[in-house]
């Protein structure tokens, strides 16, 4: 005899946040349970990439002797803040430190001067920071304070002159950061960081997820005989600073191309240069018709213009059988024989292409015997 199974309460349809009726055929009584809904999802909480990335380590700066770069920094902005001020300058350069965005953006106590750095080509801004403090004594002295006195600073918000006072020194420390560059990697970039905009708070400024590396030097300043001690932060993303290296590359391949005594390429320019190529003097071009060409024959005189001896074209051939004039020349003896002398200056792009491939080489010297005029 065959028994009907009822299915048990595993089997039975679930559905989010409606509650079902458990039955159970030993029990004659049943019971309600409410299935609690799934918890939200929280459209503001971090992603897993996010959260990983915040965690993850930091990368290798792409500059070498990072403690070389910080010490020719602290140099070249001596030299260059010192006209600013007319003053002493002595500055010192702290540890270059890898980290992330927020820490570095973290340490910056505002109100601050802070200018917004930007590389050409990269994705990414800096910032060039200085303490309140430093920014006061900057501006006292700029405005033609005693360096032999020391007031205390005063913290407060800049005002638009403020920044357009410190916008020089802003400019003179970047440049310093490329001439520190210069010294690290053997030449100057081509693609130097500029000041894009100044702010004094980090409140309304999104440079970047906080979570990317950046590189930071930090220089300490004194000022003036009194010893007016100030601070500023340089920090650059990894990624500005691949640009930089990338460009720093792109003209050292550039000038290794250029270079004028690689011998391989001398040895080539001097076979370049011996290089023959035909020049033909044309006396003069006409159209004749078949049949004036099927009745040539020997004694049969052409008629050509008068000016044509003194309107000799120099031409050089071409690729696709097509010729190019070069120059206009006259007929005329010397010594003799035929000559042609140029009445007016050659072509100038034939030129610049031999200059192009050879190189901007001055003229050898003409030789001995060679006319230099023809006689007509």
């Amino acid at each position: 005899m065959l028994k009907r199974v009822l299915p048990g309460p595993r089997f039975l349809p679930r559905m989010r946040g409606v509650p079902f009726r458990l039955w159970q055929p030993n029990r004659p009584q049943s019971e309600t349970r409410p299935v609690s809904p799934d918890p939200p999802m929280t459209p503001t909480a971090p992603s897993l990439l996010t959260r990983k990335l915040r965690r993850g380590g930091v990368a290798r700066a792409p500059l070498p002797d990072l403690e070389l770069i910080g010490a020719a920094l602290a140099r070249r902005v001596e030299d260059r803040l010192r006209p600013l001020v007319k003053t002493i300058v002595t500055a010192g350069a702290g540890p270059a430190r890898v980290g992330k965005l927020a820490a570095a953006a973290g340490a910056i106590v505002v109100p601050a001067l802070i200018g917004v750095v930007e590389v050409e080509d990269a994705d990414t801004p800096g910032l060039l920071t200085a303490r309140a403090e430093l920014a006061y004594h900057l501006i006292d002295l700029l405005l033609g304070g005693d360096p032999a006195a020391a007031p205390p600073a005063r913290v407060r918000p800049f005002t638009a002159i403020d920044m357009v006072l410190c916008r020089p020194v802003l400019d003179a420390v970047l440049a310093a950061f490329a001439d520190a560059i210069g010294e690290g990697l053997g030449r100057r970039p081509a693609k130097a960081p500029t000041i894009r905009d100044q702010r004094q708070t980090l409140a309304q400024l999104r440079l970047a997820p906080d979570y990317i590396d950046v590189l930071s030097f930090e220089v300490t300043l004194t000022l003036g005989e009194a010893g007016r001690v100030g601070a500023l932060t340089l920090i650059l993303p990894l990624s500005a600073l691949d640009v930089i290296r990338a460009s720093v590359r792109s003209l050292d391949a550039r000038a290794a191309r250029d270079r004028r005594d690689d011998p391989w390429k001398l040895t080539m320019r001097r076979a370049a240069a011996a290089a023959p190529v035909p020049v033909t003097a044309e006396l003069h071009r006409q159209t004749l018709s078949l049949a004036a060409l099927r009745a040539l024959a020997v004694g049969q005189v052409l008629e050509i213009p008068a000016s044509a001896p003194s309107e000799i074209a120099l031409t050089i051939p071409q690729p696709g059988g097509r010729t190019a004039r070069l120059a206009t020349a006259e007929l005329g003896a010397y010594r003799g024989a035929k000559v042609v002398k140029l009445t007016e200056p050659p072509d100038d792009r034939p030129r610049r292409h031999v200059i192009a491939a050879l190189g901007p080489d001055p003229a050898p010297p003409p030789v001995p015997g060679e006319p230099p005029q023809s006689e007509s």
